[in-house]
């Protein structure tokens, strides 16, 4: 059956971060927050405040890989009603000094390629059983084989690790989960793990703004 979005089963939210890339480009990756049980999910600036320490110790640990010119720009922490929209009229956001990625100090790679991540809740399937991120610009070395090597991915795999229990650290009233809207059957689940693949990925909107410059 085709997929098709309705309303999600609860409210809860949305913490988004990114920047600036070589060239006027752009990144930025997501996690949802569900609320715990009993509260009733509101926008917290000491909420935001302690996400955004998490992604920016995350963006700069050497481990994550992310390359230098990949800039952390932006955090922003939104409550996110059932029917997908801000509950709030204004963006609750925390506006960082372009901080570079802890990885190598350049890339061989162009804009769009990314490294995937997946978020996994203990299900295989169904709704709301995997997420994913991409992280922008890696600084992997490829092998001969054109893969990253398994101790990167091992790597990476455990700074994720990290970074999602800092998340679930910053308050006893939200944890990071990953959120389905499927029509029928919404669904919500902690995210208990993550795998991280050898193959590097493409996010083709991080090569939108370059400029052609023909010879």
């Amino acid at each position: 059956m085709a997929y098709e979005a309705g309303p999600f089963d609860a409210a809860h939210w949305y913490l988004q971060w990114g920047g600036k890339l070589p060239g006027n480009e752009e990144w930025s990756c997501g996690i949802r927050m569900a609320a715990a049980e009993g509260v009733t999910p509101t926008n917290d600036p000491a909420m935001l405040t302690g996400c955004k320490n998490a992604v920016q110790t995350y963006h700069m640990a050497a481990s994550t890989f992310i390359a230098a010119p990949a800039k952390l720009s932006f955090v922003k922490l939104n409550l996110i009603d059932t029917d997908g929209h801000y509950v709030a009229d204004t963006t609750s956001e925390i506006v960082v000094a372009d901080i570079a990625g802890g990885g190598p100090a350049t890339t061989p790679y162009p804009n769009q390629v990314a490294m995937a991540v997946s978020l996994t809740t203990g299900f295989s399937r169904g709704p709301a059983h995997r997420g994913r991120f991409y992280l922008p610009l890696p600084g992997f070395v490829l092998g001969t084989d054109g893969l990253i090597t398994a101790a990167n991915a091992i790597g990476l795999s455990g700074t994720t690790d990290t970074f999602i229990a800092s998340l679930n650290a910053v308050t006893a009233n939200a944890f990071a989960a990953v959120f389905s809207r499927k029509l029928g059957a919404p669904a919500h689940r902690p995210i208990t793990g993550n795998l991280v693949g050898r193959v590097l990925d493409t996010q083709r909107r991080r090569r939108r703004s370059l400029v052609e410059n023909y010879q």
